[in-house]
């Protein structure tokens, strides 16, 4: 970016470049070292508060054909697009690309900015940034309110009570966090201590803990079995896994080796599980086992995931379905709506756009749309 551009100069396109530097295990010193070296340095910014932020944004948010790229994991991409819908109309920001460095990295995925940060990657990208289409993000408002009741202090959710685990080591000694690869294996590790949970997860009924009401309608039967569930806007969750469909068969084996997977998955003894293909505009069949021991019809109304269609998927997770949706599978459909409200009445640990905190009394948790944010797809990758 030049020293002296026009405010309405249309000929080129500035990049503003917001980079967490404890992203990434740690890499995003690196990122911002080698950015200063390559651009003019009054165009990248070490994040360090919100002050920081808001600066850069009002310097530049004269500027025609402003792009911002945002150096960091799904926490910090979540923050750079909170203060985006604060500080310009809706659908009028500068929009903003990736340069994946966090662990799971799944907004970036769904972006086409790719799942990890390698610097080869990241040279492309700064060529891609401004070939890449404006698409519409939407963005949804969590407002959490306390409810009176009897909680005890047992604690819930198995993903989130990882997540919160993995944070909380993370924290203590960011040293040992040196890179994603490094930090999904001792996230595993932390998983570990959770074995008994996953093994005796049928046992846990979700609904014992929780009332979800999707859109006013209350769901909260379509929880049974369920250890966990997950409130989505984007199609990637977990480090790229797609619970709201999984891939199709056809492209993993043939027809002939699909039976004899769902013949072995028959007769596994533990309880089973959904295997069925997500519908592409509710015209697709449906290939069902149930969820416990007794087979149970699915009617399968819902649509494909889309990011920018103003509403928000709700789905439930069995401790075994946590496994596998990281080899593809789904987890269960619960509703596609544009308002969820849900009550606890336990304490709870809660994962929230890459950040893991917990709920230490019985709240209720309100969901709503709240506007769009215009982002960056790049589909050159």
């Amino acid at each position: 970016m030049s020293d002296h551009l026009e405010m309405n100069d249309t000929s080129t396109t500035p990049v503003i470049f917001f980079i967490n530097k404890l992203s990434g295990g740690q890499k995003g010193q690196q990122v911002y070292r080698m950015l200063v070296r390559l651009l003019n340095p009054r165009q990248v910014f070490l994040l360090e508060n919100d002050t920081t932020i808001i600066q850069a944004l009002n310097i530049y948010s004269s500027l025609n054909n402003t792009r911002i790229c945002i150096c960091g994991g799904d926490g910090t991409v979540s923050w750079i697009l909170s203060h985006l819908v604060d500080a310009f109309p809706p659908l009028k920001n500068p929009p903003a690309s990736i340069c994946p460095l966090g662990t799971g990295n799944d907004l970036s995925r769904v972006l086409g900015w790719g799942y990890r940060y390698e610097l080869r990657q990241l040279l492309r990208t700064l060529t891609q940034i401004t070939r890449a289409h404006p698409v519409p993000l939407d963005r949804w408002k969590i407002q959490i309110e306390t409810l009176e009741t009897n909680a005890s202090s047992k604690h819930f959710g198995l993903d989130a009570a990882v997540v919160l685990d993995f944070h909380v080591r993370r924290t203590r000694d960011p040293s040992k966090f040196t890179s994603p690869f490094k930090n999904k294996i001792l996230y595993i590790n932390e998983a570990r201590k959770y074995f008994k949970e996953f093994a005796f997860g049928m046992a846990w009924d979700l609904r014992e803990y929780i009332r979800l009401i999707c859109d006013g309608q209350d769901l909260t039967d379509s929880m049974r079995h369920c250890h966990s569930f997950v409130v989505l806007n984007t199609p990637s969750f977990g480090s790229g896994t797609r619970p709201w469909g999984r891939i199709s068969t056809k492209r993993i084996s043939s027809q002939s080796t699909n039976q004899r997977y769902e013949d072995s998955f028959d007769q596994t003894s533990i309880h089973s599980f959904q295997t069925h293909d997500s519908p592409v505009n509710g015209q697709d069949g449906n290939q069902t086992t149930a969820l416990d021991t007794v087979t149970h019809p699915v009617v399968d109304h819902f649509k494909t995931q889309d990011f920018g269609d103003r509403k928000i998927e709700v789905i439930g997770l069995s401790t075994i379905q946590m496994a596998l949706i990281h080899l593809g599978f789904r987890g269960n459909c619960i509703a596609q709506c544009s308002q969820v409200r849900i009550e606890l009445n336990h304490p709870m640990p809660v994962h929230m756009d890459g950040e893991p905190f917990c709920l230490a009394e019985s709240f209720a948790v309100n969901i709503t749309h709240a506007g769009q944010v215009m982002v960056l797809r790049n589909e050159k990758r």
